[in-house]
């Protein structure tokens, strides 16, 4: 109910959809794939946008409840810390998963309805549920994050840098490079949709479903962070 009612919450959600769209829109009539790219590989060209986008959002749903101190007012309403926190990640996991699929499926029709005639193949567009699952898993980590930190800014901040730095500092990372940029969720979705060919520095050594399963195992461990955070703590 908060989502669907609060005007800057559910803004917000609809311009996180709109962010793979547009990106993808931008790769293809600007000639940025190469040979190998399929249309469902273009459609998901723009899906770093989306997990930016759709982590800032969740980050916000917790972290704003703090700042704003609504948190007093929700945990009167709902007293049972263990029900209202396990709310909060469904509703957000749900919303943004959903708004994860129609942005896939949004970027897919304008990537074929703008590529030129003959120029890619249409390729699975039933691997852009990785996409979703690539949301869900960061949605659960802002929302987790807003929590433990109970701040706005150093929430966007976490959600930024993790979807970001390991790549940007892959050098950094000696042999665990594979290990941490092959199961980061930019990483994920393209290993399961294809067309772009990554190095094996950035290829998870035990596949790509492997590399998912630990993206979601880590967001499993954030929640339990939170959720630790929520409980034993005051406010």
């Amino acid at each position: 109910m908060k989502i669907a009612t609060v005007r800057g919450q559910w803004l917000s959600a609809v311009l996180a959809v709109m962010a793979i769209p547009v990106i993808s829109f931008l790769v293809v009539t600007t000639g940025g794939l190469g040979s190998g790219e399929t249309s469902t590989s273009a459609a998901a060209t723009g899906s770093i946008a989306g997990l930016l986008a759709f982590g800032i959002w969740s980050a916000m749903i917790t972290a704003g409840e703090y700042a704003k101190g609504t948190m007093v007012t929700s945990l009167t309403t709902v007293p049972r810390r263990p029900v209202l926190y396990a709310a909060k990640l469904t509703a957000t996991a749900t919303a943004a998963g959903v708004g994860a699929l129609l942005s896939a499926a949004i970027a897919l029709l304008v990537v074929l309805g703008v590529r030129a005639p003959g120029t890619y193949g249409l390729g699975n567009p039933a691997s852009l549920v990785s996409v979703a699952m690539a949301v869900i898993t960061i949605a659960v980590i802002g929302v987790s994050v807003g929590v433990i930190t109970r701040s706005p800014s150093a929430s966007i901040a976490i959600v930024v840098v993790a979807l970001l730095l390991p790549k940007a500092a892959s050098g950094l990372l000696g042999g665990l490079q594979p290990w941490i940029i092959g199961a980061s969720p930019g990483t994920v979705v393209t290993e399961v949709v294809g067309g772009t060919q990554l190095p094996v520095s950035q290829t998870f050594p035990a596949g790509t479903w492997a590399a998912a399963l630990t993206m979601l195992a880590v967001a499993v461990v954030v929640a339990g962070g939170g959720a630790f955070a929520f409980l034993r703590r005051d406010g």
